[in-house]
């Protein structure tokens, strides 16, 4: 009896470990920031961003709270995380998308992948379809890292927007003109992450 209940034990194993996973997670990806002007450059990093790959149907998702970017501009971090900005309608960011290429990837198979995403940035209310390119690097143990790089190009609109509430807020803080406060309309955007297999 105990050889049956081996038997079956060892087959609903081999069954269950042949199937793939339904999905990668991380918990720590990693979202660098940088946009360039003139007068100030905003250099910000996020080590908190939850991702998930879905090989099925090639979802792929990453979210964050924007409270969580550290800014290299020290006094533009303490503004940023302070009473005195609020966050609230722009509280967390959302990329959500489909590898195009999916069937491409093997994620048995150790190597390196090259993909194509298409999906939408969410921060807020604000949305905007964001393509991107990127890396899949399978390792032989079984952990995936994926990067990706890409650009997006704001509205002159919200531009304005985001200058009038950077006039508003951090002048008291931060000791540079008013006037020469601004962001580029060119903002590049890096993400990368290690991944572990999760049913």
């Amino acid at each position: 009896m105990s050889f049956i209940y081996s038997l079956l034990i060892s087959t609903l194993f081999l069954v269950t470990s042949s199937f793939p996973p339904t999905k990668f997670v991380s918990r720590t990806g990693h979202v660098h920031v940088e946009s360039h002007s003139r007068f100030l450059d905003v250099i910000a990093d996020n080590y908190q961003v939850y991702c998930e790959i879905i090989p099925g149907s090639g979802l792929v998702k990453a979210r964050g709270l924007i409270k969580s970017f550290e800014f290299k501009l020290g006094a533009l971090d303490r503004a940023f995380n302070s009473d005195r900005v609020n966050l609230r309608e722009f509280s967390k960011f959302t990329y959500e998308g489909y590898i195009s290429n999916i069937n491409q990837i093997n994620f048995d198979k150790p190597g390196s992948y090259s993909v194509q995403v298409q999906g939408t940035l969410y921060v807020g209310n604000y949305k905007r379809i964001t393509p991107a390119g990127g890396t899949i690097r399978v390792s032989a143990d079984g952990t995936v890292r994926a990067e990706t790089s890409f650009s997006i190009r704001i509205e002159e609109s919200s531009v304005e927007t985001i200058n009038r509430l950077m006039k508003e807020k951090l002048p008291s803080i931060i000791s540079l003109d008013a006037n020469k406060l601004g962001i580029s309309r060119d903002i590049q955007l890096t993400l990368n992450a290690n991944f572990r297999a999760r049913n």
